[in-house]
């Protein structure tokens, strides 16, 4: 059976009004494509048949749901947060063998990945941390 007379068996509307509508309620191509059971790419075919990819607002979902900012991938050039006789000062308060996963436990901010990033290994940050307390 041809795609656009099952939905008009299925939903007693042809399919034009049946995609008009769901476009209306918020739906995506791909959301409504999954509701009437249609592979999606064969779904967009029938919308530029029937020219109704108008219908569906592509720029309004991209205003909501893709972040602004860089591209994936490309680092972001930002001022450290905290210094690092801070971060070493915060690690102090804290037993020379504490692992990371407690670590993040007892402290949410800053978290032991920052100290991974910033001193290139948890174990170097602890004994950077325990090694100063020492000599002072």
């Amino acid at each position: 059976m041809i795609k656009t007379a099952r939905v008009l068996k299925e939903y007693e509307e042809p399919f034009i009004d049946v995609v008009r509508g769901f476009a209306v309620m918020g739906y995506s191509r791909k959301a409504t494509a999954q509701t009437m059971d249609i592979n999606p790419s064969w779904f967009n075919k029938l919308c530029e048949r029937y020219d109704l990819k108008k219908h569906f607002h592509r720029t309004d979902y991209l205003k909501v749901c893709k972040p602004t900012g860089h591209a994936k991938g490309k680092k972001i050039n930002q001022p450290q947060r905290y210094s690092g006789w801070y971060l070493l000062s915060v690690l102090r308060g804290y037993s020379p063998r504490i692992s990371p996963e407690r670590f993040n436990e007892l402290q949410r901010k800053p978290c032991a990945d920052t100290y991974i990033r910033r001193f290139g290994s948890w174990r170097k940050a602890r004994y950077l941390a325990h090694r100063k307390e020492n000599k002072n």
